[in-house]
């Protein structure tokens, strides 16, 4: 391993620069955060109760104290803003660089290989954690940690709405809990442990590890893969297809890289997806309930070389959590919901939440069913089938977009008194589950798991090795928690029309979760640059880009109501690279400014910056 260098070295077109902004708990918001984003564009590529991780690009053009002014503006309007805050540049990459950065746990740092930079150390509510910048993925995959996380590319800022549920107890939920069983829900994990082949009877894969699956190349000479995981993705489409819910399969690829090598393979992956259809007025709204499928023995010594034999049986982490989701649907499959229930089975979560990943980008460039507006929540489940000390505590983790989810699941376990330690932790840093790529593109998810630090007692010794088996499974605490899945799905859902209040206190921001990408744009290879945007109403748009001496080189105008300008998401714009006269524009960053002018006339400016590659 290396440190990062204490010199920023000039580069050939671009830099995007990663800083640290740190500042009370109670000064760092969403809010505090995008006001901010308004006058000084960047990504926010991270954040924890009191850390925030931007990410800022500049043009080479200007010296190098460039970087030095803005990050000096920047900590001004911090303190304008936010009171006491410090703001520190911790790295500095080319802007067509590949690498990205990941979060660790400090004690993996003495296993780190040479191409794994280390950037910063610091404090979080999960404990101490290291950030580092790596140009392959796969350098990291093969350490045994269970917490590791690649930050989110953007996380989104759009205007908040505040919800308080007003739930009133329903009869249907008293018959349900009662209806609960503990040993059906034991029984769906240890078929799942068990992982037996669907079409050679006494065939046990006992693993269900992403990479083993029917559609796989290798281009590094080792066999063939098995198929024990889309083995288990067939069983969980079946158990969906019994209980007569609508079920939807489907596929994403995944490469593996190591540096020196190249490509070492392709794969097919899949998401598990199954419908229970709402009946009531607000039936386009949807409840998500997740959990992964996938498991992974990495602490399990010679994994890395024997993955596509050796057992991981997962039964906690996470045949807990889809069979939560499997006995929640049994028991209200027949009920008529006011909200649609979508459960999801997601693969890849051990590989950095890729299939979780792959569902968030396809509802933001609208190629599913779903748009982020019509998805009420998420509840994810992760681990959560183990008790070490005999407390029955469940972590509910949220930020602040899904705190009236946490708040509403600590309602419905008073309402029907569950005898359950429920936590509710405030961790937006928590990006190691399927809720985080949620929370990335705005919409409100909470984990449910049986720990949520580092220093856990309750299961940091056994996960992601083979001890994760059957004898770690608690029935106590699997019992309370299907018992809140069952009777927090249906108080949130609704049966008939007795759906939950919910009043909504919308922000005034007219423009918000504004997305320009790619970024850099290589017109060379054909891209155009897209840009995608929310008006809470609808807006004249004017979107111009000008060059660094401040000539308007580019102006598209859209109509209030129509393409473009219509309230709600917008995702029209596409450029090729031309200025109005139809020459092509020169290397270089520029600043792209979209301005929206709602009837009223009071307009709302945003200004973005782009690099441009020949």
């Amino acid at each position: 391993m290396v440190q990062a260098n204490d010199q920023i070295a000039p580069v050939d077109l671009a830099s995007t620069y990663l800083v640290k902004i740190a500042a009370k708990p109670a000064d760092l918001t969403d809010q505090s955060l995008a006001t901010l984003q308004q006058y000084t564009p960047f990504k926010l590529r991270y954040r924890a109760s009191a850390i925030a991780l931007i990410e800022m690009l500049l043009s080479h053009q200007h010296e190098t104290n460039t970087i030095t002014s803005v990050v000096s503006q920047l900590q001004l309007r911090l303190q304008q803003k936010l009171g006491p805050a410090s703001v520190a540049i911790l790295d500095q990459q080319s802007a067509s660089a590949t690498a990205d950065y990941y979060l660790l746990d400090i004690d993996l740092l003495p296993k780190l290989s040479d191409q794994v930079v280390i950037i910063d150390i610091f404090d979080d509510a999960v404990g101490q954690v290291a950030l580092v910048r790596a140009d392959q993925p796969d350098e990291l995959l093969r350490l045994p940690v269970h917490f590791r996380a690649k930050l989110p590319a953007d996380i989104s800022l759009k205007p908040l709405s505040e919800k308080r549920l007003t739930l009133a107890p329903q009869a249907e939920v008293d018959n349900l809990l009662q209806q609960v069983s503990v040993k059906q829900w034991r029984d769906l994990i240890q078929t799942m442990t068990i992982n037996e082949d669907l079409l050679t009877a006494g065939r046990r894969f006992l693993s269900r590890y992403a990479l083993r699956v029917r559609q796989a190349v290798q281009h590094d000479g080792q066999p063939q893969p098995d198929i024990a995981c889309d083995n288990s993705a067939d069983w969980i489409a079946q158990k969906f297809q019994q209980l007569g819910l609508e079920v939807e399969i489907d596929s994403f690829q995944h490469a593996r890289s190591q540096i020196g090598k190249g490509k070492i393979g392709d794969y097919t992956m899949r998401n598990i997806m199954a419908t229970l259809p709402g009946r009531g007025p607000h039936k386009d709204q949807v409840y998500l309930l997740t959990a992964h499928y996938d498991s992974i023995a990495s602490k399990t010594e010679g994994w890395e070389q024997q993955w596509q034999t050796m057992p991981a049986p997962g039964s906690s982490d996470n045949a807990s959590g889809v069979a939560i989701l499997l006995e929640t649907a049994r028991l209200i499959r027949h009920l008529d919901l006011d909200y649609s229930v979508r459960f999801i089975a997601f693969s890849g979560e051990e590989l950095f939440l890729y299939g979780s990943r792959y569902y968030c980008d396809l509802i933001q460039s609208q190629r599913t069913g779903l748009s982020a507006d019509q998805i009420a929540g998420v509840l994810n489940f992760d681990l959560i089938g183990h008790d070490q000390d005999g407390l029955l505590d469940i972590h509910v983790v949220h930020d602040e977009r899904s705190k009236w989810i946490a708040q509403a699941l600590r309602r419905v376990t008073k309402m029907h008194g569950l005898p359950l330690d429920l936590r509710l932790q405030y961790n937006p840093g928590f990006i190691y589950s399927d809720h985080s790529p949620f929370w990335e593109i705005g919409i409100p998810a909470v984990l449910l798991s049986e720990e949520s630090a580092f220093n856990s007692r309750e299961s940091i010794k056994y996960i992601h090795s083979q001890a994760d088996n059957m004898e770690k499974i608690t029935d106590p605490l699997g019992e309370l928690a299907l018992k809140l899945a069952v009777a927090a799905t249906v108080e949130l859902a609704g049966v008939g029309d007795s759906a939950p209040m919910l009043p909504i206190t919308m922000t005034e921001k007219l423009l918000w979760n504004v997305i320009l990408f790619p970024n850099p744009v290589n017109l060379a290879q054909d891209q155009s640059l897209s840009l995608d945007y929310f008006l809470s109403q609808p807006a004249w748009i004017q979107i111009d880009l000008y060059n660094t001496n401040g000539q308007k080189v580019y102006e598209q105008n859209y109509r209030l109501g129509k393409i473009g300008g219509k309230k709600g998401r917008n995702g029209v714009f596409r450029w090729n690279g031309r200025a109005d006269t139809g020459d092509r524009i020169a290397s270089g960053v520029y600043l792209l400014r979209v301005t929206a002018t709602p009837a009223s006339g009071e307009s709302e400016t945003i200004n973005l910056q782009v690099a441009l590659v020949h």
